[in-house]
């Protein structure tokens, strides 16, 4: 052994004691924490589920025997006091009871006065050894017994009837007679003249739970006392044999592992311990690995980036031929005209537009802000944007065409995302549109003539965050010459290197500069506004703008410099 090395392993040697001392006294205290812990709350679990099952058994054992009782036969044996058909009758039924269920201690008929109590029958069954001496006590016939301390309520509760589940009467407890635990059920036997006058108790013996538990706590105690003695032995067996030797190991390798970063040998660890030491031991070789191929990685890492902004590049074309972007984009018609843009503030965004020809005279115009950014919000908003479409082209209204996005788009939203769409629908020869917004920023209109406008209309909830949206449309009426302005929230939000925002007054300032320019015109003077705004400030969200203006039915072609 090198010399460097023998005092750090001296060290260890001395603290071997100490730390296997540790690690055994713990595995104790976790056996003792088992055992308390995992055998009280065993044992309290079946005693009460058992106690659960003991207590409805006996009140259903009771109540099968009240129920074989004649209603009459009490009130007929109080009467005429002497033992006849009746009697007998019960006692055979006691007795057979008892005869056939081994756990049943005491079955008796009692009727409960407002003094005391007059035993009618009683039969003790099945005593347990040397308890033999309660039968003595035994009620005779008619006997009359004073109540107890509160058996008086007890007994009248139970004449009564408590509410069970289903209209059923209940009365059900635990005592203890002659050393011995019961489950006791009072159950009323019905007379169809007098009603409950007598009760049927019935004393079953509980000694089993008792018994069950201690042999859990039993069988608990040895098997945690015996796994732990088990566990202990052995750790302490592999502690000395596998933990001094390798920190030893360690140390040497790693105190040798610069010498080696020259060399094309890798360093291989032989530490085998499967614990921590052995984690650590792969960590100083993938250490070794990760030094030696640095300049290597680091070139792949740089041609892996490459791959990606290209990548990103293609996506952005993709995104960006998914939107229309020939302008004008129905040179053929002369009612409106229109033009939008979207500058997204990552390589692809999340902002869409969209337009087209639902039939020969309606216009559906789409501009949506989908929740994030980057390539996950891009995703979104392809699939948003294809089935919006598809509504509308199936023949969907507005409000519908929402209603159903949002359901498809809520279903199987794993991400929790969402979309705020302003979706209008122009009829182009009288100029109505009707429109519906789902949490997307206010439109903005101008009347012909007239200046740019806020207009507040109703709002619903984004799409995709949640199932069941309803949504309400509502009407505007543009006159030739009104202008449509629509945009997301990247125009308002739109900050400076203040972070002051760019704010809805800056826009209609902006818009009422110049409120004769054709929709294109608009949107580059916009556009201009807010780059003189921002300044040098980096683009924080995606800016998407769309501009209409509505011409009239049978209007003119619109004149070249216009839409410039």
């Amino acid at each position: 052994m090198p010399q460097k090395h023998t005092s750090v392993y001296k060290k260890i040697k001395t603290r071997k004691g100490s730390l296997a001392a540790r690690n055994i006294l713990s595995l104790v205290f976790l056996g003792i924490f088992l055992i308390l812990g995992v055998g009280f709350m065993a044992g309290q679990m079946l005693y009460k589920r058992n106690l659960e099952l003991y207590t409805e058994h006996t009140y259903s054992c009771a109540h099968l025997i009240a129920d074989g009782i004649s209603g009459s036969a009490p009130t007929k044996i109080l009467e005429t006091g002497t033992k006849d058909v009746s009697y007998y009758t019960i006692r055979k039924a006691f007795m057979t009871a008892g005869t056939y269920e081994e756990e049943y201690r005491d079955i008796y008929l009692v009727v409960p006065t407002e003094e005391d109590l007059i035993y009618l029958c009683e039969i003790y069954h099945n005593l347990p050894e040397g308890s033999e001496n309660l039968s003595e006590g035994q009620a005779q016939f008619l006997e009359h017994r004073p109540y107890v301390s509160g058996e008086k309520e007890i007994m009248t509760e139970a004449l009564k009837g408590r509410e069970r589940p289903g209209g059923e009467k209940l009365y059900v407890g635990i005592r203890e007679l002659g050393g011995e635990k019961l489950a006791t059920a009072l159950v009323p036997v019905q007379s169809p003249e007098n009603g409950a006058e007598a009760l049927v108790g019935l004393d079953v013996s509980i000694a089993e739970i008792w018994e069950a538990q201690m042999n859990l706590y039993v069988m608990l105690t040895l098997t945690i006392i015996v796994i732990t003695g088990i566990g202990i032995f052995v750790h302490y067996k592999i502690l000395e044999r596998t933990t001094i030797r390798p920190i030893q190991s360690l140390k040497q390798d790693t105190d040798e592992l610069v010498s080696r970063l020259d060399s094309d040998e890798e360093y291989r660890s032989d530490v085998h311990t499967g614990d921590e030491l052995e984690a650590l031991a792969h960590s100083v070789e993938e250490m070794d690995r990760n030094l030696k191929h640095y300049i290597r990685e680091n070139t792949a890492i740089t041609a892996e980036k490459e791959r990606l902004r290209t990548e990103l590049e293609l996506a952005a074309h993709i995104q960006e031929d998914m939107l229309p972007h020939s302008f004008p984009p129905f040179p053929e018609r002369n009612e409106f005209e229109l033009y939008a843009a979207m500058d997204p503030a990552k390589e692809v965004g999340g902002d869409f537009y969209d337009f087209f020809l639902i039939d020969e005279d309606r216009l559906g115009l789409v501009i949506a802000d989908v929740s994030g950014k980057g390539i996950p919000a891009a995703l979104f908003m392809m699939k948003s944007m294809v089935l919006l479409r598809n509504c509308m082209l199936a023949g969907l209204d507005p409000k519908q065409a929402m209603e159903q996005l949002n359901k498809q788009i809520a279903v199987n939203n794993s991400e929790s995302m969402f979309v705020t769409v302003w979706l209008g629908v122009l009829e182009i020869s009288s100029g109505r549109m009707t429109a519906v917004n789902a949490g997307h920023e206010y439109p903005i209109l101008k009347t012909p003539n007239g200046w740019y406008e806020l207009y507040k209309d109703r709002h619903g909830m984004a799409a995709g965050s949640m199932e069941g949206i309803r949504y309400r449309d509502y009407e505007l009426q543009m006159e030739p010459g009104s202008m449509l302005f629509v945009y997301s929230d990247g125009l308002p939000e739109a900050n400076d290197k203040d972070s002051r925002l760019f704010g809805i007054d800056r826009t209609l300032h902006a818009l009422n500069e110049s409120p004769d320019l054709g929709p294109e015109a608009t949107l580059k003077a916009v556009r201009e506004a807010v780059n003189a705004f921002v300044g040098e400030a980096p683009q924080f969200d995606d800016l998407t703008m769309l501009c209409l203006k509505y011409c009239g039915k049978g209007s003119p072609a619109p004149a070249l410099e216009d839409s410039q």
